[in-house]
């Protein structure tokens, strides 16, 4: 069976989450039962957390695997991905928060028209 996960998106998932809660990689490596190095390795796809890691790991982080392999799972993790986007505008300035919804449109209207575009032959 083939592995098709992304690791380097997990592994920036892991790390974001963790700089987000203002904690080193000592800490959750220490909460997760796994070294430091291992730990970094995860976060910079140099290693592949087994099944077992990845659960003490999104345990130490206080969220769910969900959330570190919603760029792996398919529509189940839309509701995953709109929280994600509210804890990243939580923080926001309202300038900030016009700003990046302006590019979320553009985007949005980007990658409809790109996937209406016959592919290239």
């Amino acid at each position: 069976m083939e592995d098709n996960l992304n690791y380097e998106l997990i592994g920036m998932r892991i790390r974001t989450h963790r700089e987000k809660m203002k904690l080193t990689q000592e800490v959750i490596s220490e909460k997760s039962g796994i070294s430091i190095s291992h730990m970094s390795n995860i976060e910079n796809a140099k290693d592949k957390p087994s099944l077992a890691c990845l659960v003490n790991i999104a345990n130490a982080l206080n969220t769910t695997t969900d959330h570190l392999l919603m760029d792996n799972v398919t529509a189940a993790s839309t509701p995953h991905l709109l929280t994600e986007i509210k804890m990243i505008l939580d923080d926001c300035a309202p300038e900030e928060i016009f700003i990046i919804a302006e590019l979320a449109k553009t985007l949005k209207k980007s990658i409809r028209t790109k996937n209406m575009q016959p592919a290239e032959q």
